[in-house]
């Protein structure tokens, strides 16, 4: 794996391009013809998020054809997903094959023991070894990352067979695993190190970023016009200072319009345009550079100026680290079908959900994430120089999560919500049946297609505090000056608390011996565990509903897991709640249940029974296939070498 371009990177780059380095023998090996054809192909087409039964109703009311049509000559069925039903783990299930507590991953967070403080469940690294050298710091090796998911993939076993793999934006693939061809999805971060972090730019009072990015005010200058800065990376020689790039934002004169100047890229834009990528490079010490890209919409132009710039990503043209596999698949696919997002998940939803971006802006990105993401399947379909294709299209996911509103009349935004949010769910199903049914027509009479869902949808109307619940209960203890717990449990009191939730489903006993300051002894966990399950089940919202479904022991469903990251249980919330999401980062407000209010409404993280997925195909499984886990058996079990080669 590849680090951010260091220092001596830099020169290597500079010293080349003084020497007039050619890259013709690079180009010619991006550029060559695909291997042999492949004899038969097995297709795995992902639609994260696709919801049974709003399926199956817009396929009897003829509004998906090729999906009726597949059910009707193959094969279709509700999918059980894993528990509980969140796109990293039940991904990793489908992947190797393996229950959570056999490939590690629980949640999208999991606790540090040491700190109580949320990490990042889909990848770790390392940090690297430092010296420092005349007010630098100078690495002295190659940061390493791993992914945080254990077990062998089903594509890496098939290739043992013979099968060529091409692996595309599979949730939980980063770093990329070396096969034919991966372009990795969700883990890949941002050049900041982060999921996603966006900037807009207003020069006028606009909220403030509560998370997930930074609002820049700057006023006009004498010639009104603006010129700000994008945040960039850390310093890769002085950490504790980041780079930025200047941005300057120039009037015309017509006031929805506005000539963008960025690293020496000039863009007009009119309200409502998205740019084309923009390459850029963040410089340090005049011969370094980090190189990545972004996208801008102009939301609203002068006298009130809004311009949205899109998280900094990895540019496939110029990888500032390895995102395919082999490394150079990611350029010689943007040489053939252009710059696509790289981020792990790039439907960047924290500018919506902050009224930082538009409903038509934010679609306008999903309709551009699901062309880039055709153009890499095709071209896959196209070249057919593997036995095996596998691409997730996570859009429909997406947009469910911000536009469940529309569709559920007794969520609290119903009553607002525009024409726009009422049909964009039945608006991306379509778009995800005219997506199968040009897959269709690039089949072989032989090849093999398998559809899928990882989970399905409910409403997320209400958000619950689980750590305020714990407080008031007497299971987590805030310190006599505190009246909350803010993120990262501030203010708990770890000598008298016997437990704490962190993540979307997961709670945890403080337990001696494994968290730091542990009070709860070994022999006391199983009838603690039963007293918190009891106690949950029993809660109540103010109208009487139930807040939980379920309430699940982590040593009856994770058996073969070690404690590790594993928790003590997951919640299985009913339909209609979920965890808040303070609850995530650790921290309890002082009400126990609020009015979900933001556009993020819909959501899977409820008891997995709420919300199975779907499997379709156009064969007849011989196997019998119960859950996401049991998917990969289609495959594996029925692998064939299909190769000239022995």
């Amino acid at each position: 794996m590849r680090p951010l371009r260091s220092l001596l990177a830099g020169l290597v780059v500079v010293a080349l391009a003084a020497l007039g380095y050619s890259k013709w023998h690079e180009r010619q090996l991006l550029t060559a013809a695909p291997g042999s054809k492949a004899k038969q192909r097995t297709v795995v087409i992902g639609f994260d998020g696709m919801d049974p039964a709003l399926l199956e109703r817009w396929m009897v009311a003829g509004a998906l054809p090729h999906f009726a049509a597949l059910k009707a000559q193959g094969h279709y069925q509700k999918l059980a997903s894993t528990e509980p039903a969140q796109s990293p783990v039940a991904w990793s299930s489908f992947a190797t094959g393996l229950d959570p507590g056999a490939h590690g991953i629980f949640d999208f967070l999991h606790r540090d023991a040491q700190h109580y403080a949320p990490e990042f469940s889909i990848a770790r690294s390392e940090p690297v070894e430092t010296v420092d050298f005349l007010g630098m710091t100078l690495p002295l090796g190659d940061a390493k990352l791993d992914s945080g998911r254990s077990g062998t993939s089903f594509w890496s076993t098939a290739e043992a067979t013979g099968q060529r793999a091409s692996v595309m934006r599979v949730p939980v693939t980063f770093p990329p695993e070396p096969v034919q061809q991966m372009i990795s999805g969700m883990g890949v971060p941002d050049l900041l190190g982060t999921q996603g972090s966006y900037t807009l730019i207003a020069n006028h009072l606009v909220p403030a970023a509560e998370s997930g990015g930074h609002v820049v005010l700057q006023a006009a200058g004498e010639d009104g016009n603006i010129t700000a800065s994008v945040p960039g990376p850390a310093h890769p020689l002085y950490p504790r200072d980041s780079l930025a790039l200047p941005i300057r934002i120039i009037r015309t004169p017509e006031p929805s319009q506005v000539v963008v100047e960025l690293d020496g890229v000039r863009a007009q834009l009119s309200t409502g345009d998205w740019s084309e990528w923009i390459p850029m490079r963040y410089r340090f010490l005049g011969v370094g550079r980090i190189p990545g890209m972004v996208r801008l919409r102009l939301i609203s132009g002068f006298p009130k100026l809004r311009l949205y710039v899109s998280p900094a990503q990895v540019d496939p043209l110029d990888p500032a680290f390895q995102v395919s596999a082999p490394e150079h698949a990611a350029t010689a696919l943007a040489m053939r079908i252009g710059r696509f997002h790289t981020l792990g998940m790039p439907e960047e939803t924290w500018a919506f959900n902050q009224g930082h971006m538009d409903e038509q802006g934010w679609l306008d990105m999903v309709a551009t994430t699901l062309g880039e993401g055709e153009a890499m399947l095709y071209d896959s379909l196209d070249r057919g120089d593997s036995e095996l294709v596998i691409k997730v299209f996570v859009q429909p996911d997406r947009v469910s999560h911000m536009f469940w509103r529309g569709l559920d009349k007794e969520h609290p935004l119903h009553a607002q919500s525009s024409l726009l949010a009422r049909d964009a769910i039945a608006w991306i199903y379509r778009e995800s049946d005219r997506v199968l049914g040009e897959i269709q027509s690039r089949l072989g009479p032989d090849d093999r297609l398998i559809v899928l869902s990882d989970h399905g949808f409910t409403s997320f109307r209400r958000a619950v505090h689980i750590n305020r619940w714990l407080i008031e209960h007497g299971y987590l203890t805030l310190k006599p000056e505190h009246k909350l717990a803010g993120n990262l449990f501030d203010g708990v009191d770890w000598s008298r608390s016997r437990a704490y939730a962190l993540g979307l489903n997961s709670l945890f006993v403080n337990r001696r011996g494994r968290e730091s300051q542990g009070v709860v002894e070994a022999s006391d966990m199983a009838a603690l565990k039963t007293e918190l399950a009891s106690a949950l089940l029993g809660w109540r919202d103010q109208d009487g509903s139930p807040v939980f479904a379920a309430v699940h022991d982590a040593d009856d469903i994770y058996p073969s897991a070690a404690d590790g990251h594993r928790p003590d249980l997951v919640l299985g919330y009913a339909s209609g709640y979920r965890a808040s999401w303070q609850t995530t980062l650790g921290a309890a407000p002082t009400s126990l249940i609020d009015d979900n209010l933001q556009n993020w409404s819909g959501d899977h993280c409820v008891d997995s029974a709420l919300v199975p997925g779907i499997l379709m195909s156009n064969f007849q499984p011989a196997l019998s296939i119960d859950g996401i886990a049991d998917v990969s058996r289609l495959i594996v079990d029925d692998a064939r070498p299909t190769q000239d080669s022995p």
